[in-house]
């Protein structure tokens, strides 16, 4: 798939070009579910309405190294009310015990079995043999790449950075992680896809994650300009779409100690078109947090509007 729309530079991403991306995108997205568009003051006033709990890591644990205001607070309502809480996060760059373990370091009461990330998503189907779509044969080379990534588990892997005809030997690449990756590394990407096309295993569909007064582009943003470049298979994994809910469902289920009700379960997250967009696509309740994450200045009613992306629950914060 091509497109001709210029892409910003990362440094230049802001809310409209992050919207804009995940528009052009929409053609691969699961279809957007009809949510009730209710508004309420916090997540905390509407937690009856529930009988579990699937939380977005950024934008709703946590921007950067900060805490969203309340998070604790819920955390231990939710505890208190017998609500079972799994963490979803779009995150492909390491294992998710080690989103886990920074849960732990803030003292945040997240068990580790309780967190499932979009590389789960991916390990979870390159081990499916039975999958129509996107399994590498076992005797392929998976190129893992990301400047900072803990590579795949899958055999044989080749690790970026560390092999020195890498672009050469990787018969398929699994875009894990986007910390440190340069606009040289994005050139290498784009001219071995055109040189050769292969397919890519996106294992964090988002575009751009909130930080501390800025978005930092995620691999979301580096596939899409990769698409612009080539043309060649590319298969998404995580938020919206979903395998990563079907994984979170089933361990909610476990915590819980019996199959809960979806329509009783609360997809939370701050992104119209990966949490809402794939909670209420997967049957779930969906809540929207504007005052954290990627609406915090602003914009959401518009892009609602505008995406016809419309969430259940529309609440300013945590508490």
């Amino acid at each position: 798939m091509k497109t001709q729309h210029k892409l910003p530079a990362p440094t230049a991403l802001d809310l409209p070009a992050v919207i804009d991306i995940y528009e052009s995108q929409r053609p691969m997205m699961p279809d957007a579910a009809a949510g009730a568009g209710r508004q309420r003051h916090s997540l905390i006033d509407i937690l009856d309405e529930f009988d579990g709990l699937i939380l977005d890591g950024f934008g709703v644990i946590n921007v950067g190294d900060g805490l969203v205001p309340g998070i604790e607070a819920l955390l231990q309502r939710a505890a208190a009310q017998n609500i079972p809480v799994v963490v979803l996060t779009n995150g492909g760059s390491f294992e998710s015990s080690q989103a886990a373990a920074k849960y732990a370091k803030w003292q945040l009461p997240i068990a580790a079995d309780a967190v499932v990330s979009s590389r789960d998503a991916l390990i979870a189907a390159l081990g499916d043999t039975a999958s129509p779509d996107g399994v590498v044969p076992a005797t392929d080379v998976m190129g893992c790449l990301g400047a900072v990534v803990t590579p795949l588990a899958h055999a044989p892997t080749l690790a970026y950075g560390q092999t020195a005809d890498f672009w050469q030997q990787s018969d398929a690449f699994a875009l894990l992680g986007a910390i440190d990756w340069t606009e040289g590394d994005q050139a290498d990407f784009e001219s071995a896809l055109i040189a050769r096309p292969r397919p890519v295993f996106v294992a964090n569909p988002d575009v751009a994650a909130p930080q501390i007064g800025q978005f930092s582009a995620e691999p979301g943003y580096w596939m899409a300009r990769a698409m612009q470049a080539a043309d060649m298979p590319v298969y998404w994994y995580g938020k919206p779409y979903r395998p990563a809910f079907d994984l979170a469902l089933q361990r909610l289920h476990q915590l819980a100690g019996r199959k809960l009700d979806t329509r009783r379960v609360a997809m939370v997250g701050d992104s119209l078109h990966t949490d809402i967009l794939g909670g209420g696509a997967a049957g779930l309740q969906t809540v929207l947090i504007t005052d954290a994450g990627l609406f915090r200045d602003g914009g959401a009613t518009h892009y609602i509007a505008a995406s016809g992306i419309q969430p259940d629950w529309i609440v300013p914060g945590l508490i």
